[in-house]
């Protein structure tokens, strides 16, 4: 049983030789001409998917049009709120004891958007997330997250759940730095428990005012929308 096994093994490898090959410092696979890179794994273990000099730990590339050979997707069968496919992004300052916790500022992951000029990486959006304070786990692990635009954060939720449009340091759960505008076209809405609190702006026909106004209720618990303007 044995030799048999050893065999279908050897069998197995020889059928692999035309798409797999060993080179000097990378391991290849080929395409079934046998002529076209398709995945490496380099010296340094970079590992390149479409093409053979990948300049980070995973590269992927696709020609233009095939979305699905420049996409990475994982799936899950968990069934619960832990379940589905994710990615964990993790920092630590001493990655060979995994002793030194992040310090303030720290930046802990990001998913960054822009295109690839030369050998250049060239980014213009993305999403960060940083450490708030200098971290001591597991309780004290303040963090903050800052969305970019344009090479510029325009939006910050900090590690109270205060968010800040405009602003990197909001002192309530929404701060603007700049106008908001309500453009509420569609019908208004009953004034009751749930529309409670809400500022419906309503833009006036021709000869008709604007109006704005708020879902509250008076002391006799009637709810009602009252004009503000």
């Amino acid at each position: 049983m044995k030799r048999k096994v050893t065999l279908a093994v050897a069998a197995s490898v020889v059928a692999l030789m035309p798409v797999m090959a060993q080179a000097a410092n990378k391991l290849i696979v080929k395409d079934a001409t046998g002529t076209t890179d398709k995945m490496v794994v380099t010296d340094s273990g970079f590992v390149g998917v479409g093409t053979n000099a990948p300049s980070t730990a995973i590269e992927i590339s696709g020609p233009p049009g095939s979305i699905a050979s420049r996409m990475l997707m994982r799936t899950s069968g968990a069934k619960s709120s832990s379940g589905g496919g994710g990615v964990i992004s993790l920092h630590n300052n001493d990655s060979a004891t995994n002793s030194s916790f992040p310090l303030k500022n720290d930046r802990l992951g990001f998913y960054l958007f822009g295109t690839k000029y030369g050998t250049s990486n060239v980014t213009s959006a993305g999403i960060e997330a940083l450490a708030a304070d200098n971290w001591t786990p597991p309780n004290n692990i303040p963090s903050y997250m800052r969305f970019v635009t344009g090479g510029s954060v325009r939006i910050l939720i900090d590690t109270n759940g205060n968010t800040g449009f405009g602003t990197t340091t909001p002192t309530q759960r929404i701060e603007v730095n700049g106008g908001v505008k309500l453009n509420t076209l569609l019908a208004i809405p009953p004034c009751d428990t749930t529309s409670r609190g809400t500022l419906w702006f309503a833009q006036g026909t021709l000869g008709v005012a604007d109006t704005l106004k708020v879902c509250a209720k008076d002391a006799s618990n009637n709810y009602n929308w009252r004009v503000l303007y």
